[in-house]
């Protein structure tokens, strides 16, 4: 393979773009995994795997820390693969094309270079084959499929672990650490029909255009094609009858940017719904005029409509998107304009037979959360819709100034002269279900800076990427 960066002393350097070459794709980890074992067992490592492939690496401490407490350090070894359109790259057997920008940064060509959450992978990795490090027994914990919901994490058994210190790895900023983020409900409705052939004209209703982003990023209220869809629907069938053929659009982990209906109407109502559809996408814009400028709504009509969703289940679909809460619920009196709940409908796809979206209630206090989860369920039994939740993830708060953050506010200060700034994200993550599992843990957060992570911008700023570094091993010196 080509490396591109400098390697000289960074050891984390090399096994960062060692890892690049493999893919691992969430849910598609095998590779990486072997690669994980196989790099501990040349080392003399004991290591576990289990059937979700996590990976728990153990290596002893230095003479001297015997009896310090067991540290855990943990990331996720799956990443997001996204490309731009038109290329050709193909994930599942090519290698990332890493490239380091004139401003510093490390990027990939055409793709997302993998920093979220490869920067972890590569730093453990690195403690662990350096034999001159001086720190207590470590324990290595490397998660998969955490990115579409934390799945891979679910099937982990936490009693195999002795750590009383926890260093997450999994975030976009340093200098900061996580002390409040949300969990998440990873739910799925469903409604099974038999089509029927219709004697009328189509009608397809295209959403595009919106902005997008991260579902983490609800404090910016953003529209969402699918929800935006979905009233347009409501408004037209409020006047005119017409029965659903299809509704596509979104991807999950981002508030959706696409979203295509088509109905079966009689042709003379083609352009009565058209102007209604016209009606409802100039309030939403405007609505939407600092966040989402660029909407857009284009149609196209056929003679002849595809079979068709039956009138009653038609109207119960539309009906519950319409009702179903979707976006910002309330924000942090602590962190203020950080989101604490929120519920966002990712995806929507129509089968032959089924259709069914992707529905993700989250919040960072678990009561709400599991509320949200259960008026999902109400609204679903009243319109006789299935809905399953796939799996629970729980967010966490805990406290700033602990004695184990306060030795990374000490180093941190001592290395780059600020100290560490408490935030909260709106995202889940790992640490939530290690500090479900394992109460006592005294954890900080320790990331690399690096941007636009999920999509083909994605960036790694190479100087962070240093310093976090550097600033890890004298942490583990020092506990």
């Amino acid at each position: 393979m080509k490396y591109v960066l400098d390697h000289t002393g960074k050891p984390y350097a090399k096994l960062f773009e060692d890892i690049s070459a493999i893919p691992r794709g969430s849910f598609q980890e095998e590779k990486i995994a072997d690669f994980v074992c196989s790099f501990a067992k040349d080392l003399g490592l004991s290591y576990t795997r289990d059937e979700a492939n996590n990976i728990v690496v153990r290596k002893p401490a230095t003479p001297g820390y015997e009896d310090h407490e067991v540290v855990m350090l943990q990331g996720h070894m799956d990443m997001i693969w996204n490309k731009r359109p038109g290329s050709t790259f193909d994930f599942e057997t090519e290698g990332i094309k890493l490239m380091v920008t004139d401003d510093g940064y490390l990027m990939a060509e055409e793709t997302t270079c993998g920093s979220d959450d490869g920067v972890a992978v590569a730093y453990m990795l690195a403690i662990l084959q350096d034999k001159a490090l001086a720190h207590p027994e470590l324990e290595c914990v490397f998660t998969t499929a955490e990115e579409p919901g934390l799945y891979g994490v679910q099937k982990f058994d936490c009693s195999q672990l002795k750590a009383r210190k926890y260093v997450s790895m999994d975030g976009n900023l340093e200098g900061t650490s996580l002390l409040v983020a949300a969990g998440g409900a990873n739910g799925r409705f469903t409604k099974r029909f038999q089509r029927q052939p219709q004697n009328a004209a189509q009608l397809t209703i295209r959403v595009h255009g919106l902005t997008g982003a991260h579902i983490q990023f609800q404090e910016r209220q953003l529209a969402n094609a699918i929800k935006t869809a979905a009233r347009i629907l409501y408004y037209i069938h409020k006047e005119v009858p017409f029965r659903l053929i299809s509704l596509d659009g979104g991807s999950q982990t981002t508030i959706p940017v696409d979203c295509t209906a088509k109905i079966a109407l009689a042709a003379g109502d083609l352009e009565k719904a058209k102007a209604i559809a016209q009606r409802v996408i100039g309030e939403v814009k405007f609505e939407h005029k600092e966040s989402d400028p660029n909407m857009l709504l284009t149609f196209s009509d056929e003679p002849q409509a595809a079979p068709a969703i039956p009138e009653e289940i038609t109207q119960r679909i539309i009906t519950l998107l319409h009702l179903l809460p979707c976006g910002l619920i309330d924000t942090s009196l602590v962190f203020p304009g950080l989101p604490i709940s929120s519920c966002t409908i990712e995806t929507i796809e129509t089968r032959e037979d089924a259709i069914t979206w992707f529905y993700r209630p989250a919040s960072a206090i678990t009561s709400k959360l599991m509320n949200m989860d259960e008026c999902s369920r109400v609204l679903a039994n009243l319109f006789d819709v299935e809905y399953e939740v796939e799996n629970y993830f729980y967010g966490h708060n805990v406290d700033a100034g602990t004695p184990f953050y306060n030795v990374f506010d000490e180093v941190w200060f001592e290395q780059n002269g600020e100290h560490i700034r408490p935030i909260g994200a709106h995202y889940g993550n790992e640490i939530g279900f290690f500090l479900r599992n394992m109460p006592w843990l005294d954890m900080i957060l320790l990331v690399a800076t690096h941007y636009q992570a999920h999509t083909p911008d994605e960036k790694l700023d190479l100087a962070s990427f240093d310093r976090c570094y550097r600033c890890l091993v004298e942490i583990l010196r020092r506990v």
